[in-house]
């Protein structure tokens, strides 16, 4: 199965998109329990318009995981950093987004994780010569954007800006632009429920959001056999750091080092969030679904098949296996 997306071809889409029906299939067809953390407030006005379980809801998820997943391929392609240009990145990002029963539903995280890719490309673009300026304002901005979603997502403003930095020439103005971006959507969301005489309900968002190490479920043994897939990748991913980079120029190793800096900064994030479950292993999603697709880009053929078939037949005995 895995073959089929070794080329990065468009009609191959087509087939990421079959992908990416299979995993997400069973919220049509059996109850899952919606386990969020608190969403943010433009989440919760969301799941008030079109509601948590409608079918609407769960067509936007699989569109959403789709449309992700290209432009985390189109990124991947753009900037050049695999040797070959794959779909792997994107695949992975739906099969990481689709372990868990609990990862299915749209949650507010999911959500976030679009303006996190957006924000990706713009930080990338900080190699080029035009429009940077206004690339660096749009980072703290989609940043800003995701955390509407889910709060906690304003913190990976440091990372964003970290990288910005790693890419090119130190410059203050550069976190001014960045943090521009970031208060900009605040202020005008804000000024909106001012004017509504409901500004208290702004702020309510802000409320109980962080806590050190605040677990808040009692996880089960699917649960614990996700949490170790993702710790596996992840320490994988990062004792493998230098096997991404070689043969590659400094620029593309610079970008590469950025996504390191976001899979830290999600790391850290699911220790600063208040209430913390399961579904906070998707903070690290983007950056892991890059490390995890270059991973097994070389890894011998039937090895790697064997490895993804294996996560895909857990993902889909774990949605399951109620």
């Amino acid at each position: 199965m895995l073959e089929l997306f070794r080329k990065n071809l468009f009609v191959y889409n087509l087939f990421l998109l079959l992908y990416c029906v299979l995993l997400n299939l069973s919220w049509f067809v059996i109850d899952i329990p919606f386990q969020s953390l608190k969403p943010g407030i433009l989440s919760y006005y969301l799941y008030e318009f079109i509601g948590t379980e409608s079918f609407a809801i769960k067509l936007l998820n699989i569109g959403l995981l789709f449309y992700q997943a290209i432009q985390i391929n189109r990124l991947v392609s753009i900037n050049r950093l695999t040797s070959q240009n794959t779909l792997f990145p994107g695949v992975f990002y739906i099969l990481l987004t689709s372990l868990s029963i609990f990862f299915i539903p749209l949650l507010p995280q999911l959500i976030a994780n679009t303006f996190i890719i957006i924000a990706l490309i713009d930080i990338f673009y900080q190699t080029r010569n035009n429009e940077i300026p206004l690339k660096i304002f749009n980072v703290g901005l989609w940043i800003s954007l995701a955390s509407l979603f889910y709060l906690p997502y304003i913190l990976l403003l440091f990372p964003a800006i970290l990288s910005v930095l790693y890419l090119r020439t130190f410059k203050w103005i550069d976190n001014f632009r960045a943090l521009m971006g970031a208060v900009i959507p605040y202020f005008l969301l804000g000024t909106v429920f001012f004017l509504l005489n409901r500004l208290p309900e702004f702020f309510g968002q802000f409320r109980e959001v962080f806590g050190f190490l605040d677990i808040g479920q009692t996880f089960d043994w699917k649960s614990y056999v996700v949490i170790a897939l993702f710790t596996i990748l992840s320490l994988i991913a990062i004792m493998s750091s230098n096997t991404f980079t070689q043969r590659l120029n400094v620029h593309i190793r610079r970008k590469i080092t950025a996504l390191f800096f976001f899979l830290v900064g999600g790391i850290i994030l699911m220790i600063l969030v208040s209430k913390s479950n399961v579904t906070s292993l998707l903070f690290t999603t983007v950056p892991l679904a890059f490390m995890t697709g270059a991973m097994f880009l070389k890894l011998e053929k039937q090895f790697a098949e064997v490895l993804h078939f294996g996560l895909f037949a857990i993902a889909l005995l774990f949605q399951y296996l109620i």
